[in-house]
Order: C-alpha cells, then sequence, then structure tokens
C-alpha cells in the first residue's frame, strides 16, 4: 500500500526521541477528508474538524512510535512518515532478525494505541460527573474511539495491516515453504468477510477500504505463484 511516496517541500519535519518524523501534506488533505462531516453538522463545525484532525494526527504518530521504539531497541535505526495512507515506521532489519522480533515489532504499534486509549479512559473516569467543554468531550471521545476501535480493526490478519504482518511471520515460522501464501489466502477471506459486514452497515468507507484490500491481498498471492514461492 505504500508505494513511494516522493518527498516535498511542504512536508512537516521534526524528531521524536531521535526518530526522525516526515509529514506529507496529503495526510492532512485525507484526515480533513474524512473529517468533513464535522462541518454539515450544525452542531458542530469547523472546530470539530480541528479537534478530528489533531486527534487523529496524535494517534497514529503513537501508533507509528510503538513500531519505531521496538525496532530501534532491536538497534535498528527507525524513521516514520505519515502520508495520504495513515502512517508507516521505516527500519532495516539487521542481525538478530526473527519471527518473534517481526510479530513484536508489528504488534507494538496497537499495543501504544491501547495504552494511550487506556490513560484517555481512564482519565474521563477520573473525572466523573464534571461538566466539561463540548470540544473537550469531543477530544477524549475521538482518543477512545481512534486507539481502540481502528486498533483491533488494525489486528485483523490481513496484510499489510499490522494483524497480517504478525499473521504472515506466524505463517512463515510454521510453513517457510509457502507460510506467505497461507497468509495472503487468510488474509483474502478475512478481509473479503470484513468488507461485506461494513458494507451491510452502510458503512462505505471501511467497507470499500477492505474490498481494496481484498483485492490487494488476491494480487499478492497471484504473484507469488506466479514466481513459483510457493
Amino acid at each position: 500500500m505504500l508505494g513511494h511516496v516522493a518527498p516535498t517541500e511542504f512536508d512537516l519535519r521534526f524528531s521524536v526521541f531521535g526518530i526522525p518524523v516526515r509529514v506529507h501534506p496529503l495526510f492532512w488533505v485525507v484526515a480533513a477528508l474524512l473529517g468533513s462531516n464535522t462541518l454539515l453538522d450544525p452542531d458542530r463545525g469547523p472546530a470539530y474538524m480541528f479537534v478530528w484532525i489533531a486527534c487523529l494526527f496524535f494517534s497514529i504518530l503513537i501508533h507509528e512510535l510503538g513500531h519505531a521504539l521496538a525496532a530501534k531497541s532491536f538497534g535498528w535505526p527507525p524513521e516514520i512518515m505519515l502520508y495520504s495512507m495513515g502512517g508507516v515506521a521505516m527500519f532495516r532489519p539487521g542481525v538478530g532478525i526473527s519471527a518473534s522480533r517481526s510479530i513484536l515489532i508489528s504488534f507494538a504499534g496497537p499495543a501504544a494505541g491501547f495504552m494511550l486509549f487506556g490513560i484517555v479512559f481512564a482519565s474521563s473516569m477520573g473525572i466523573g460527573d464534571v461538566a466539561l467543554h463540548p470540544l473537550v468531550d469531543d477530544t477524549i471521545f475521538q482518543l477512545i474511539w481512534i486507539n481502540l476501535i481502528w486498533g483491533l480493526v488494525n489486528l485483523l490478519p490481513v496484510l499489510p495491516l499490522d494483524g497480517g504482518r504478525i499473521c504472515e511471520s506466524v505463517c512463515t515460522s510454521l510453513r517457510p515453504r509457502d507460510g506467505e501464501l497461507w497468509a495472503l489466502r487468510i488474509g483474502m477471506i478475512v478481509a473479503g468477510g470484513v468488507a461485506l459486514m461494513f458494507l451491510s452497515w452502510k458503512l462505505m468507507y471501511p467497507g470499500f477500504l477492505f474490498c481494496y484490500l481484498c483485492f490487494n491481498n488476491f494480487q499478492m498471492y497471484q504473484a507469488y505463484r506466479g514466481r513459483g514461492s510457493w
């Protein structure tokens, strides 16, 4: 899903814990499009869209930092990019790469998001019945929703989601000869089922996203078979 995302003069660049971060301008565009429904709600408006964009940015950054810090702990210098499809933590595995380390790095992203969810949820429970500004309420809701629901969806065994990477590591560990094919078979089945589920609920964006992932896994499956990888 990543492909080559060339740097632009409009990229936002900074570092966190010594890890370089680059934010492509299309990240902001897609985030705004995903939150554009707030502009149609007379009870909300532009401020709520900015809350959504900020929560999405912070949540994806924390997720990718989870991956990056895990890779860095093994001595593999990482870098993070946020772009139109979300985020990615990039690194080159060196000496000591193993299935267990690959699984740990893949799971570290969702785990970081779940930790953020836990902190926000516990803090909201600690506030009790105290009346908060509507924007603060919305910030709490968005952080909980993004980090819990998206984190769980991201663990589905569909490549290139984190759950798909974990599934691939397990499959190739158990079946070195054709593990990639088994991971892609699982990905096709799960993605197709999840797409049908979302579409039946009239949730078009996630439905079409998983349709695309199903097709993407099918294409990779055909490519592996064509190369005789099985």
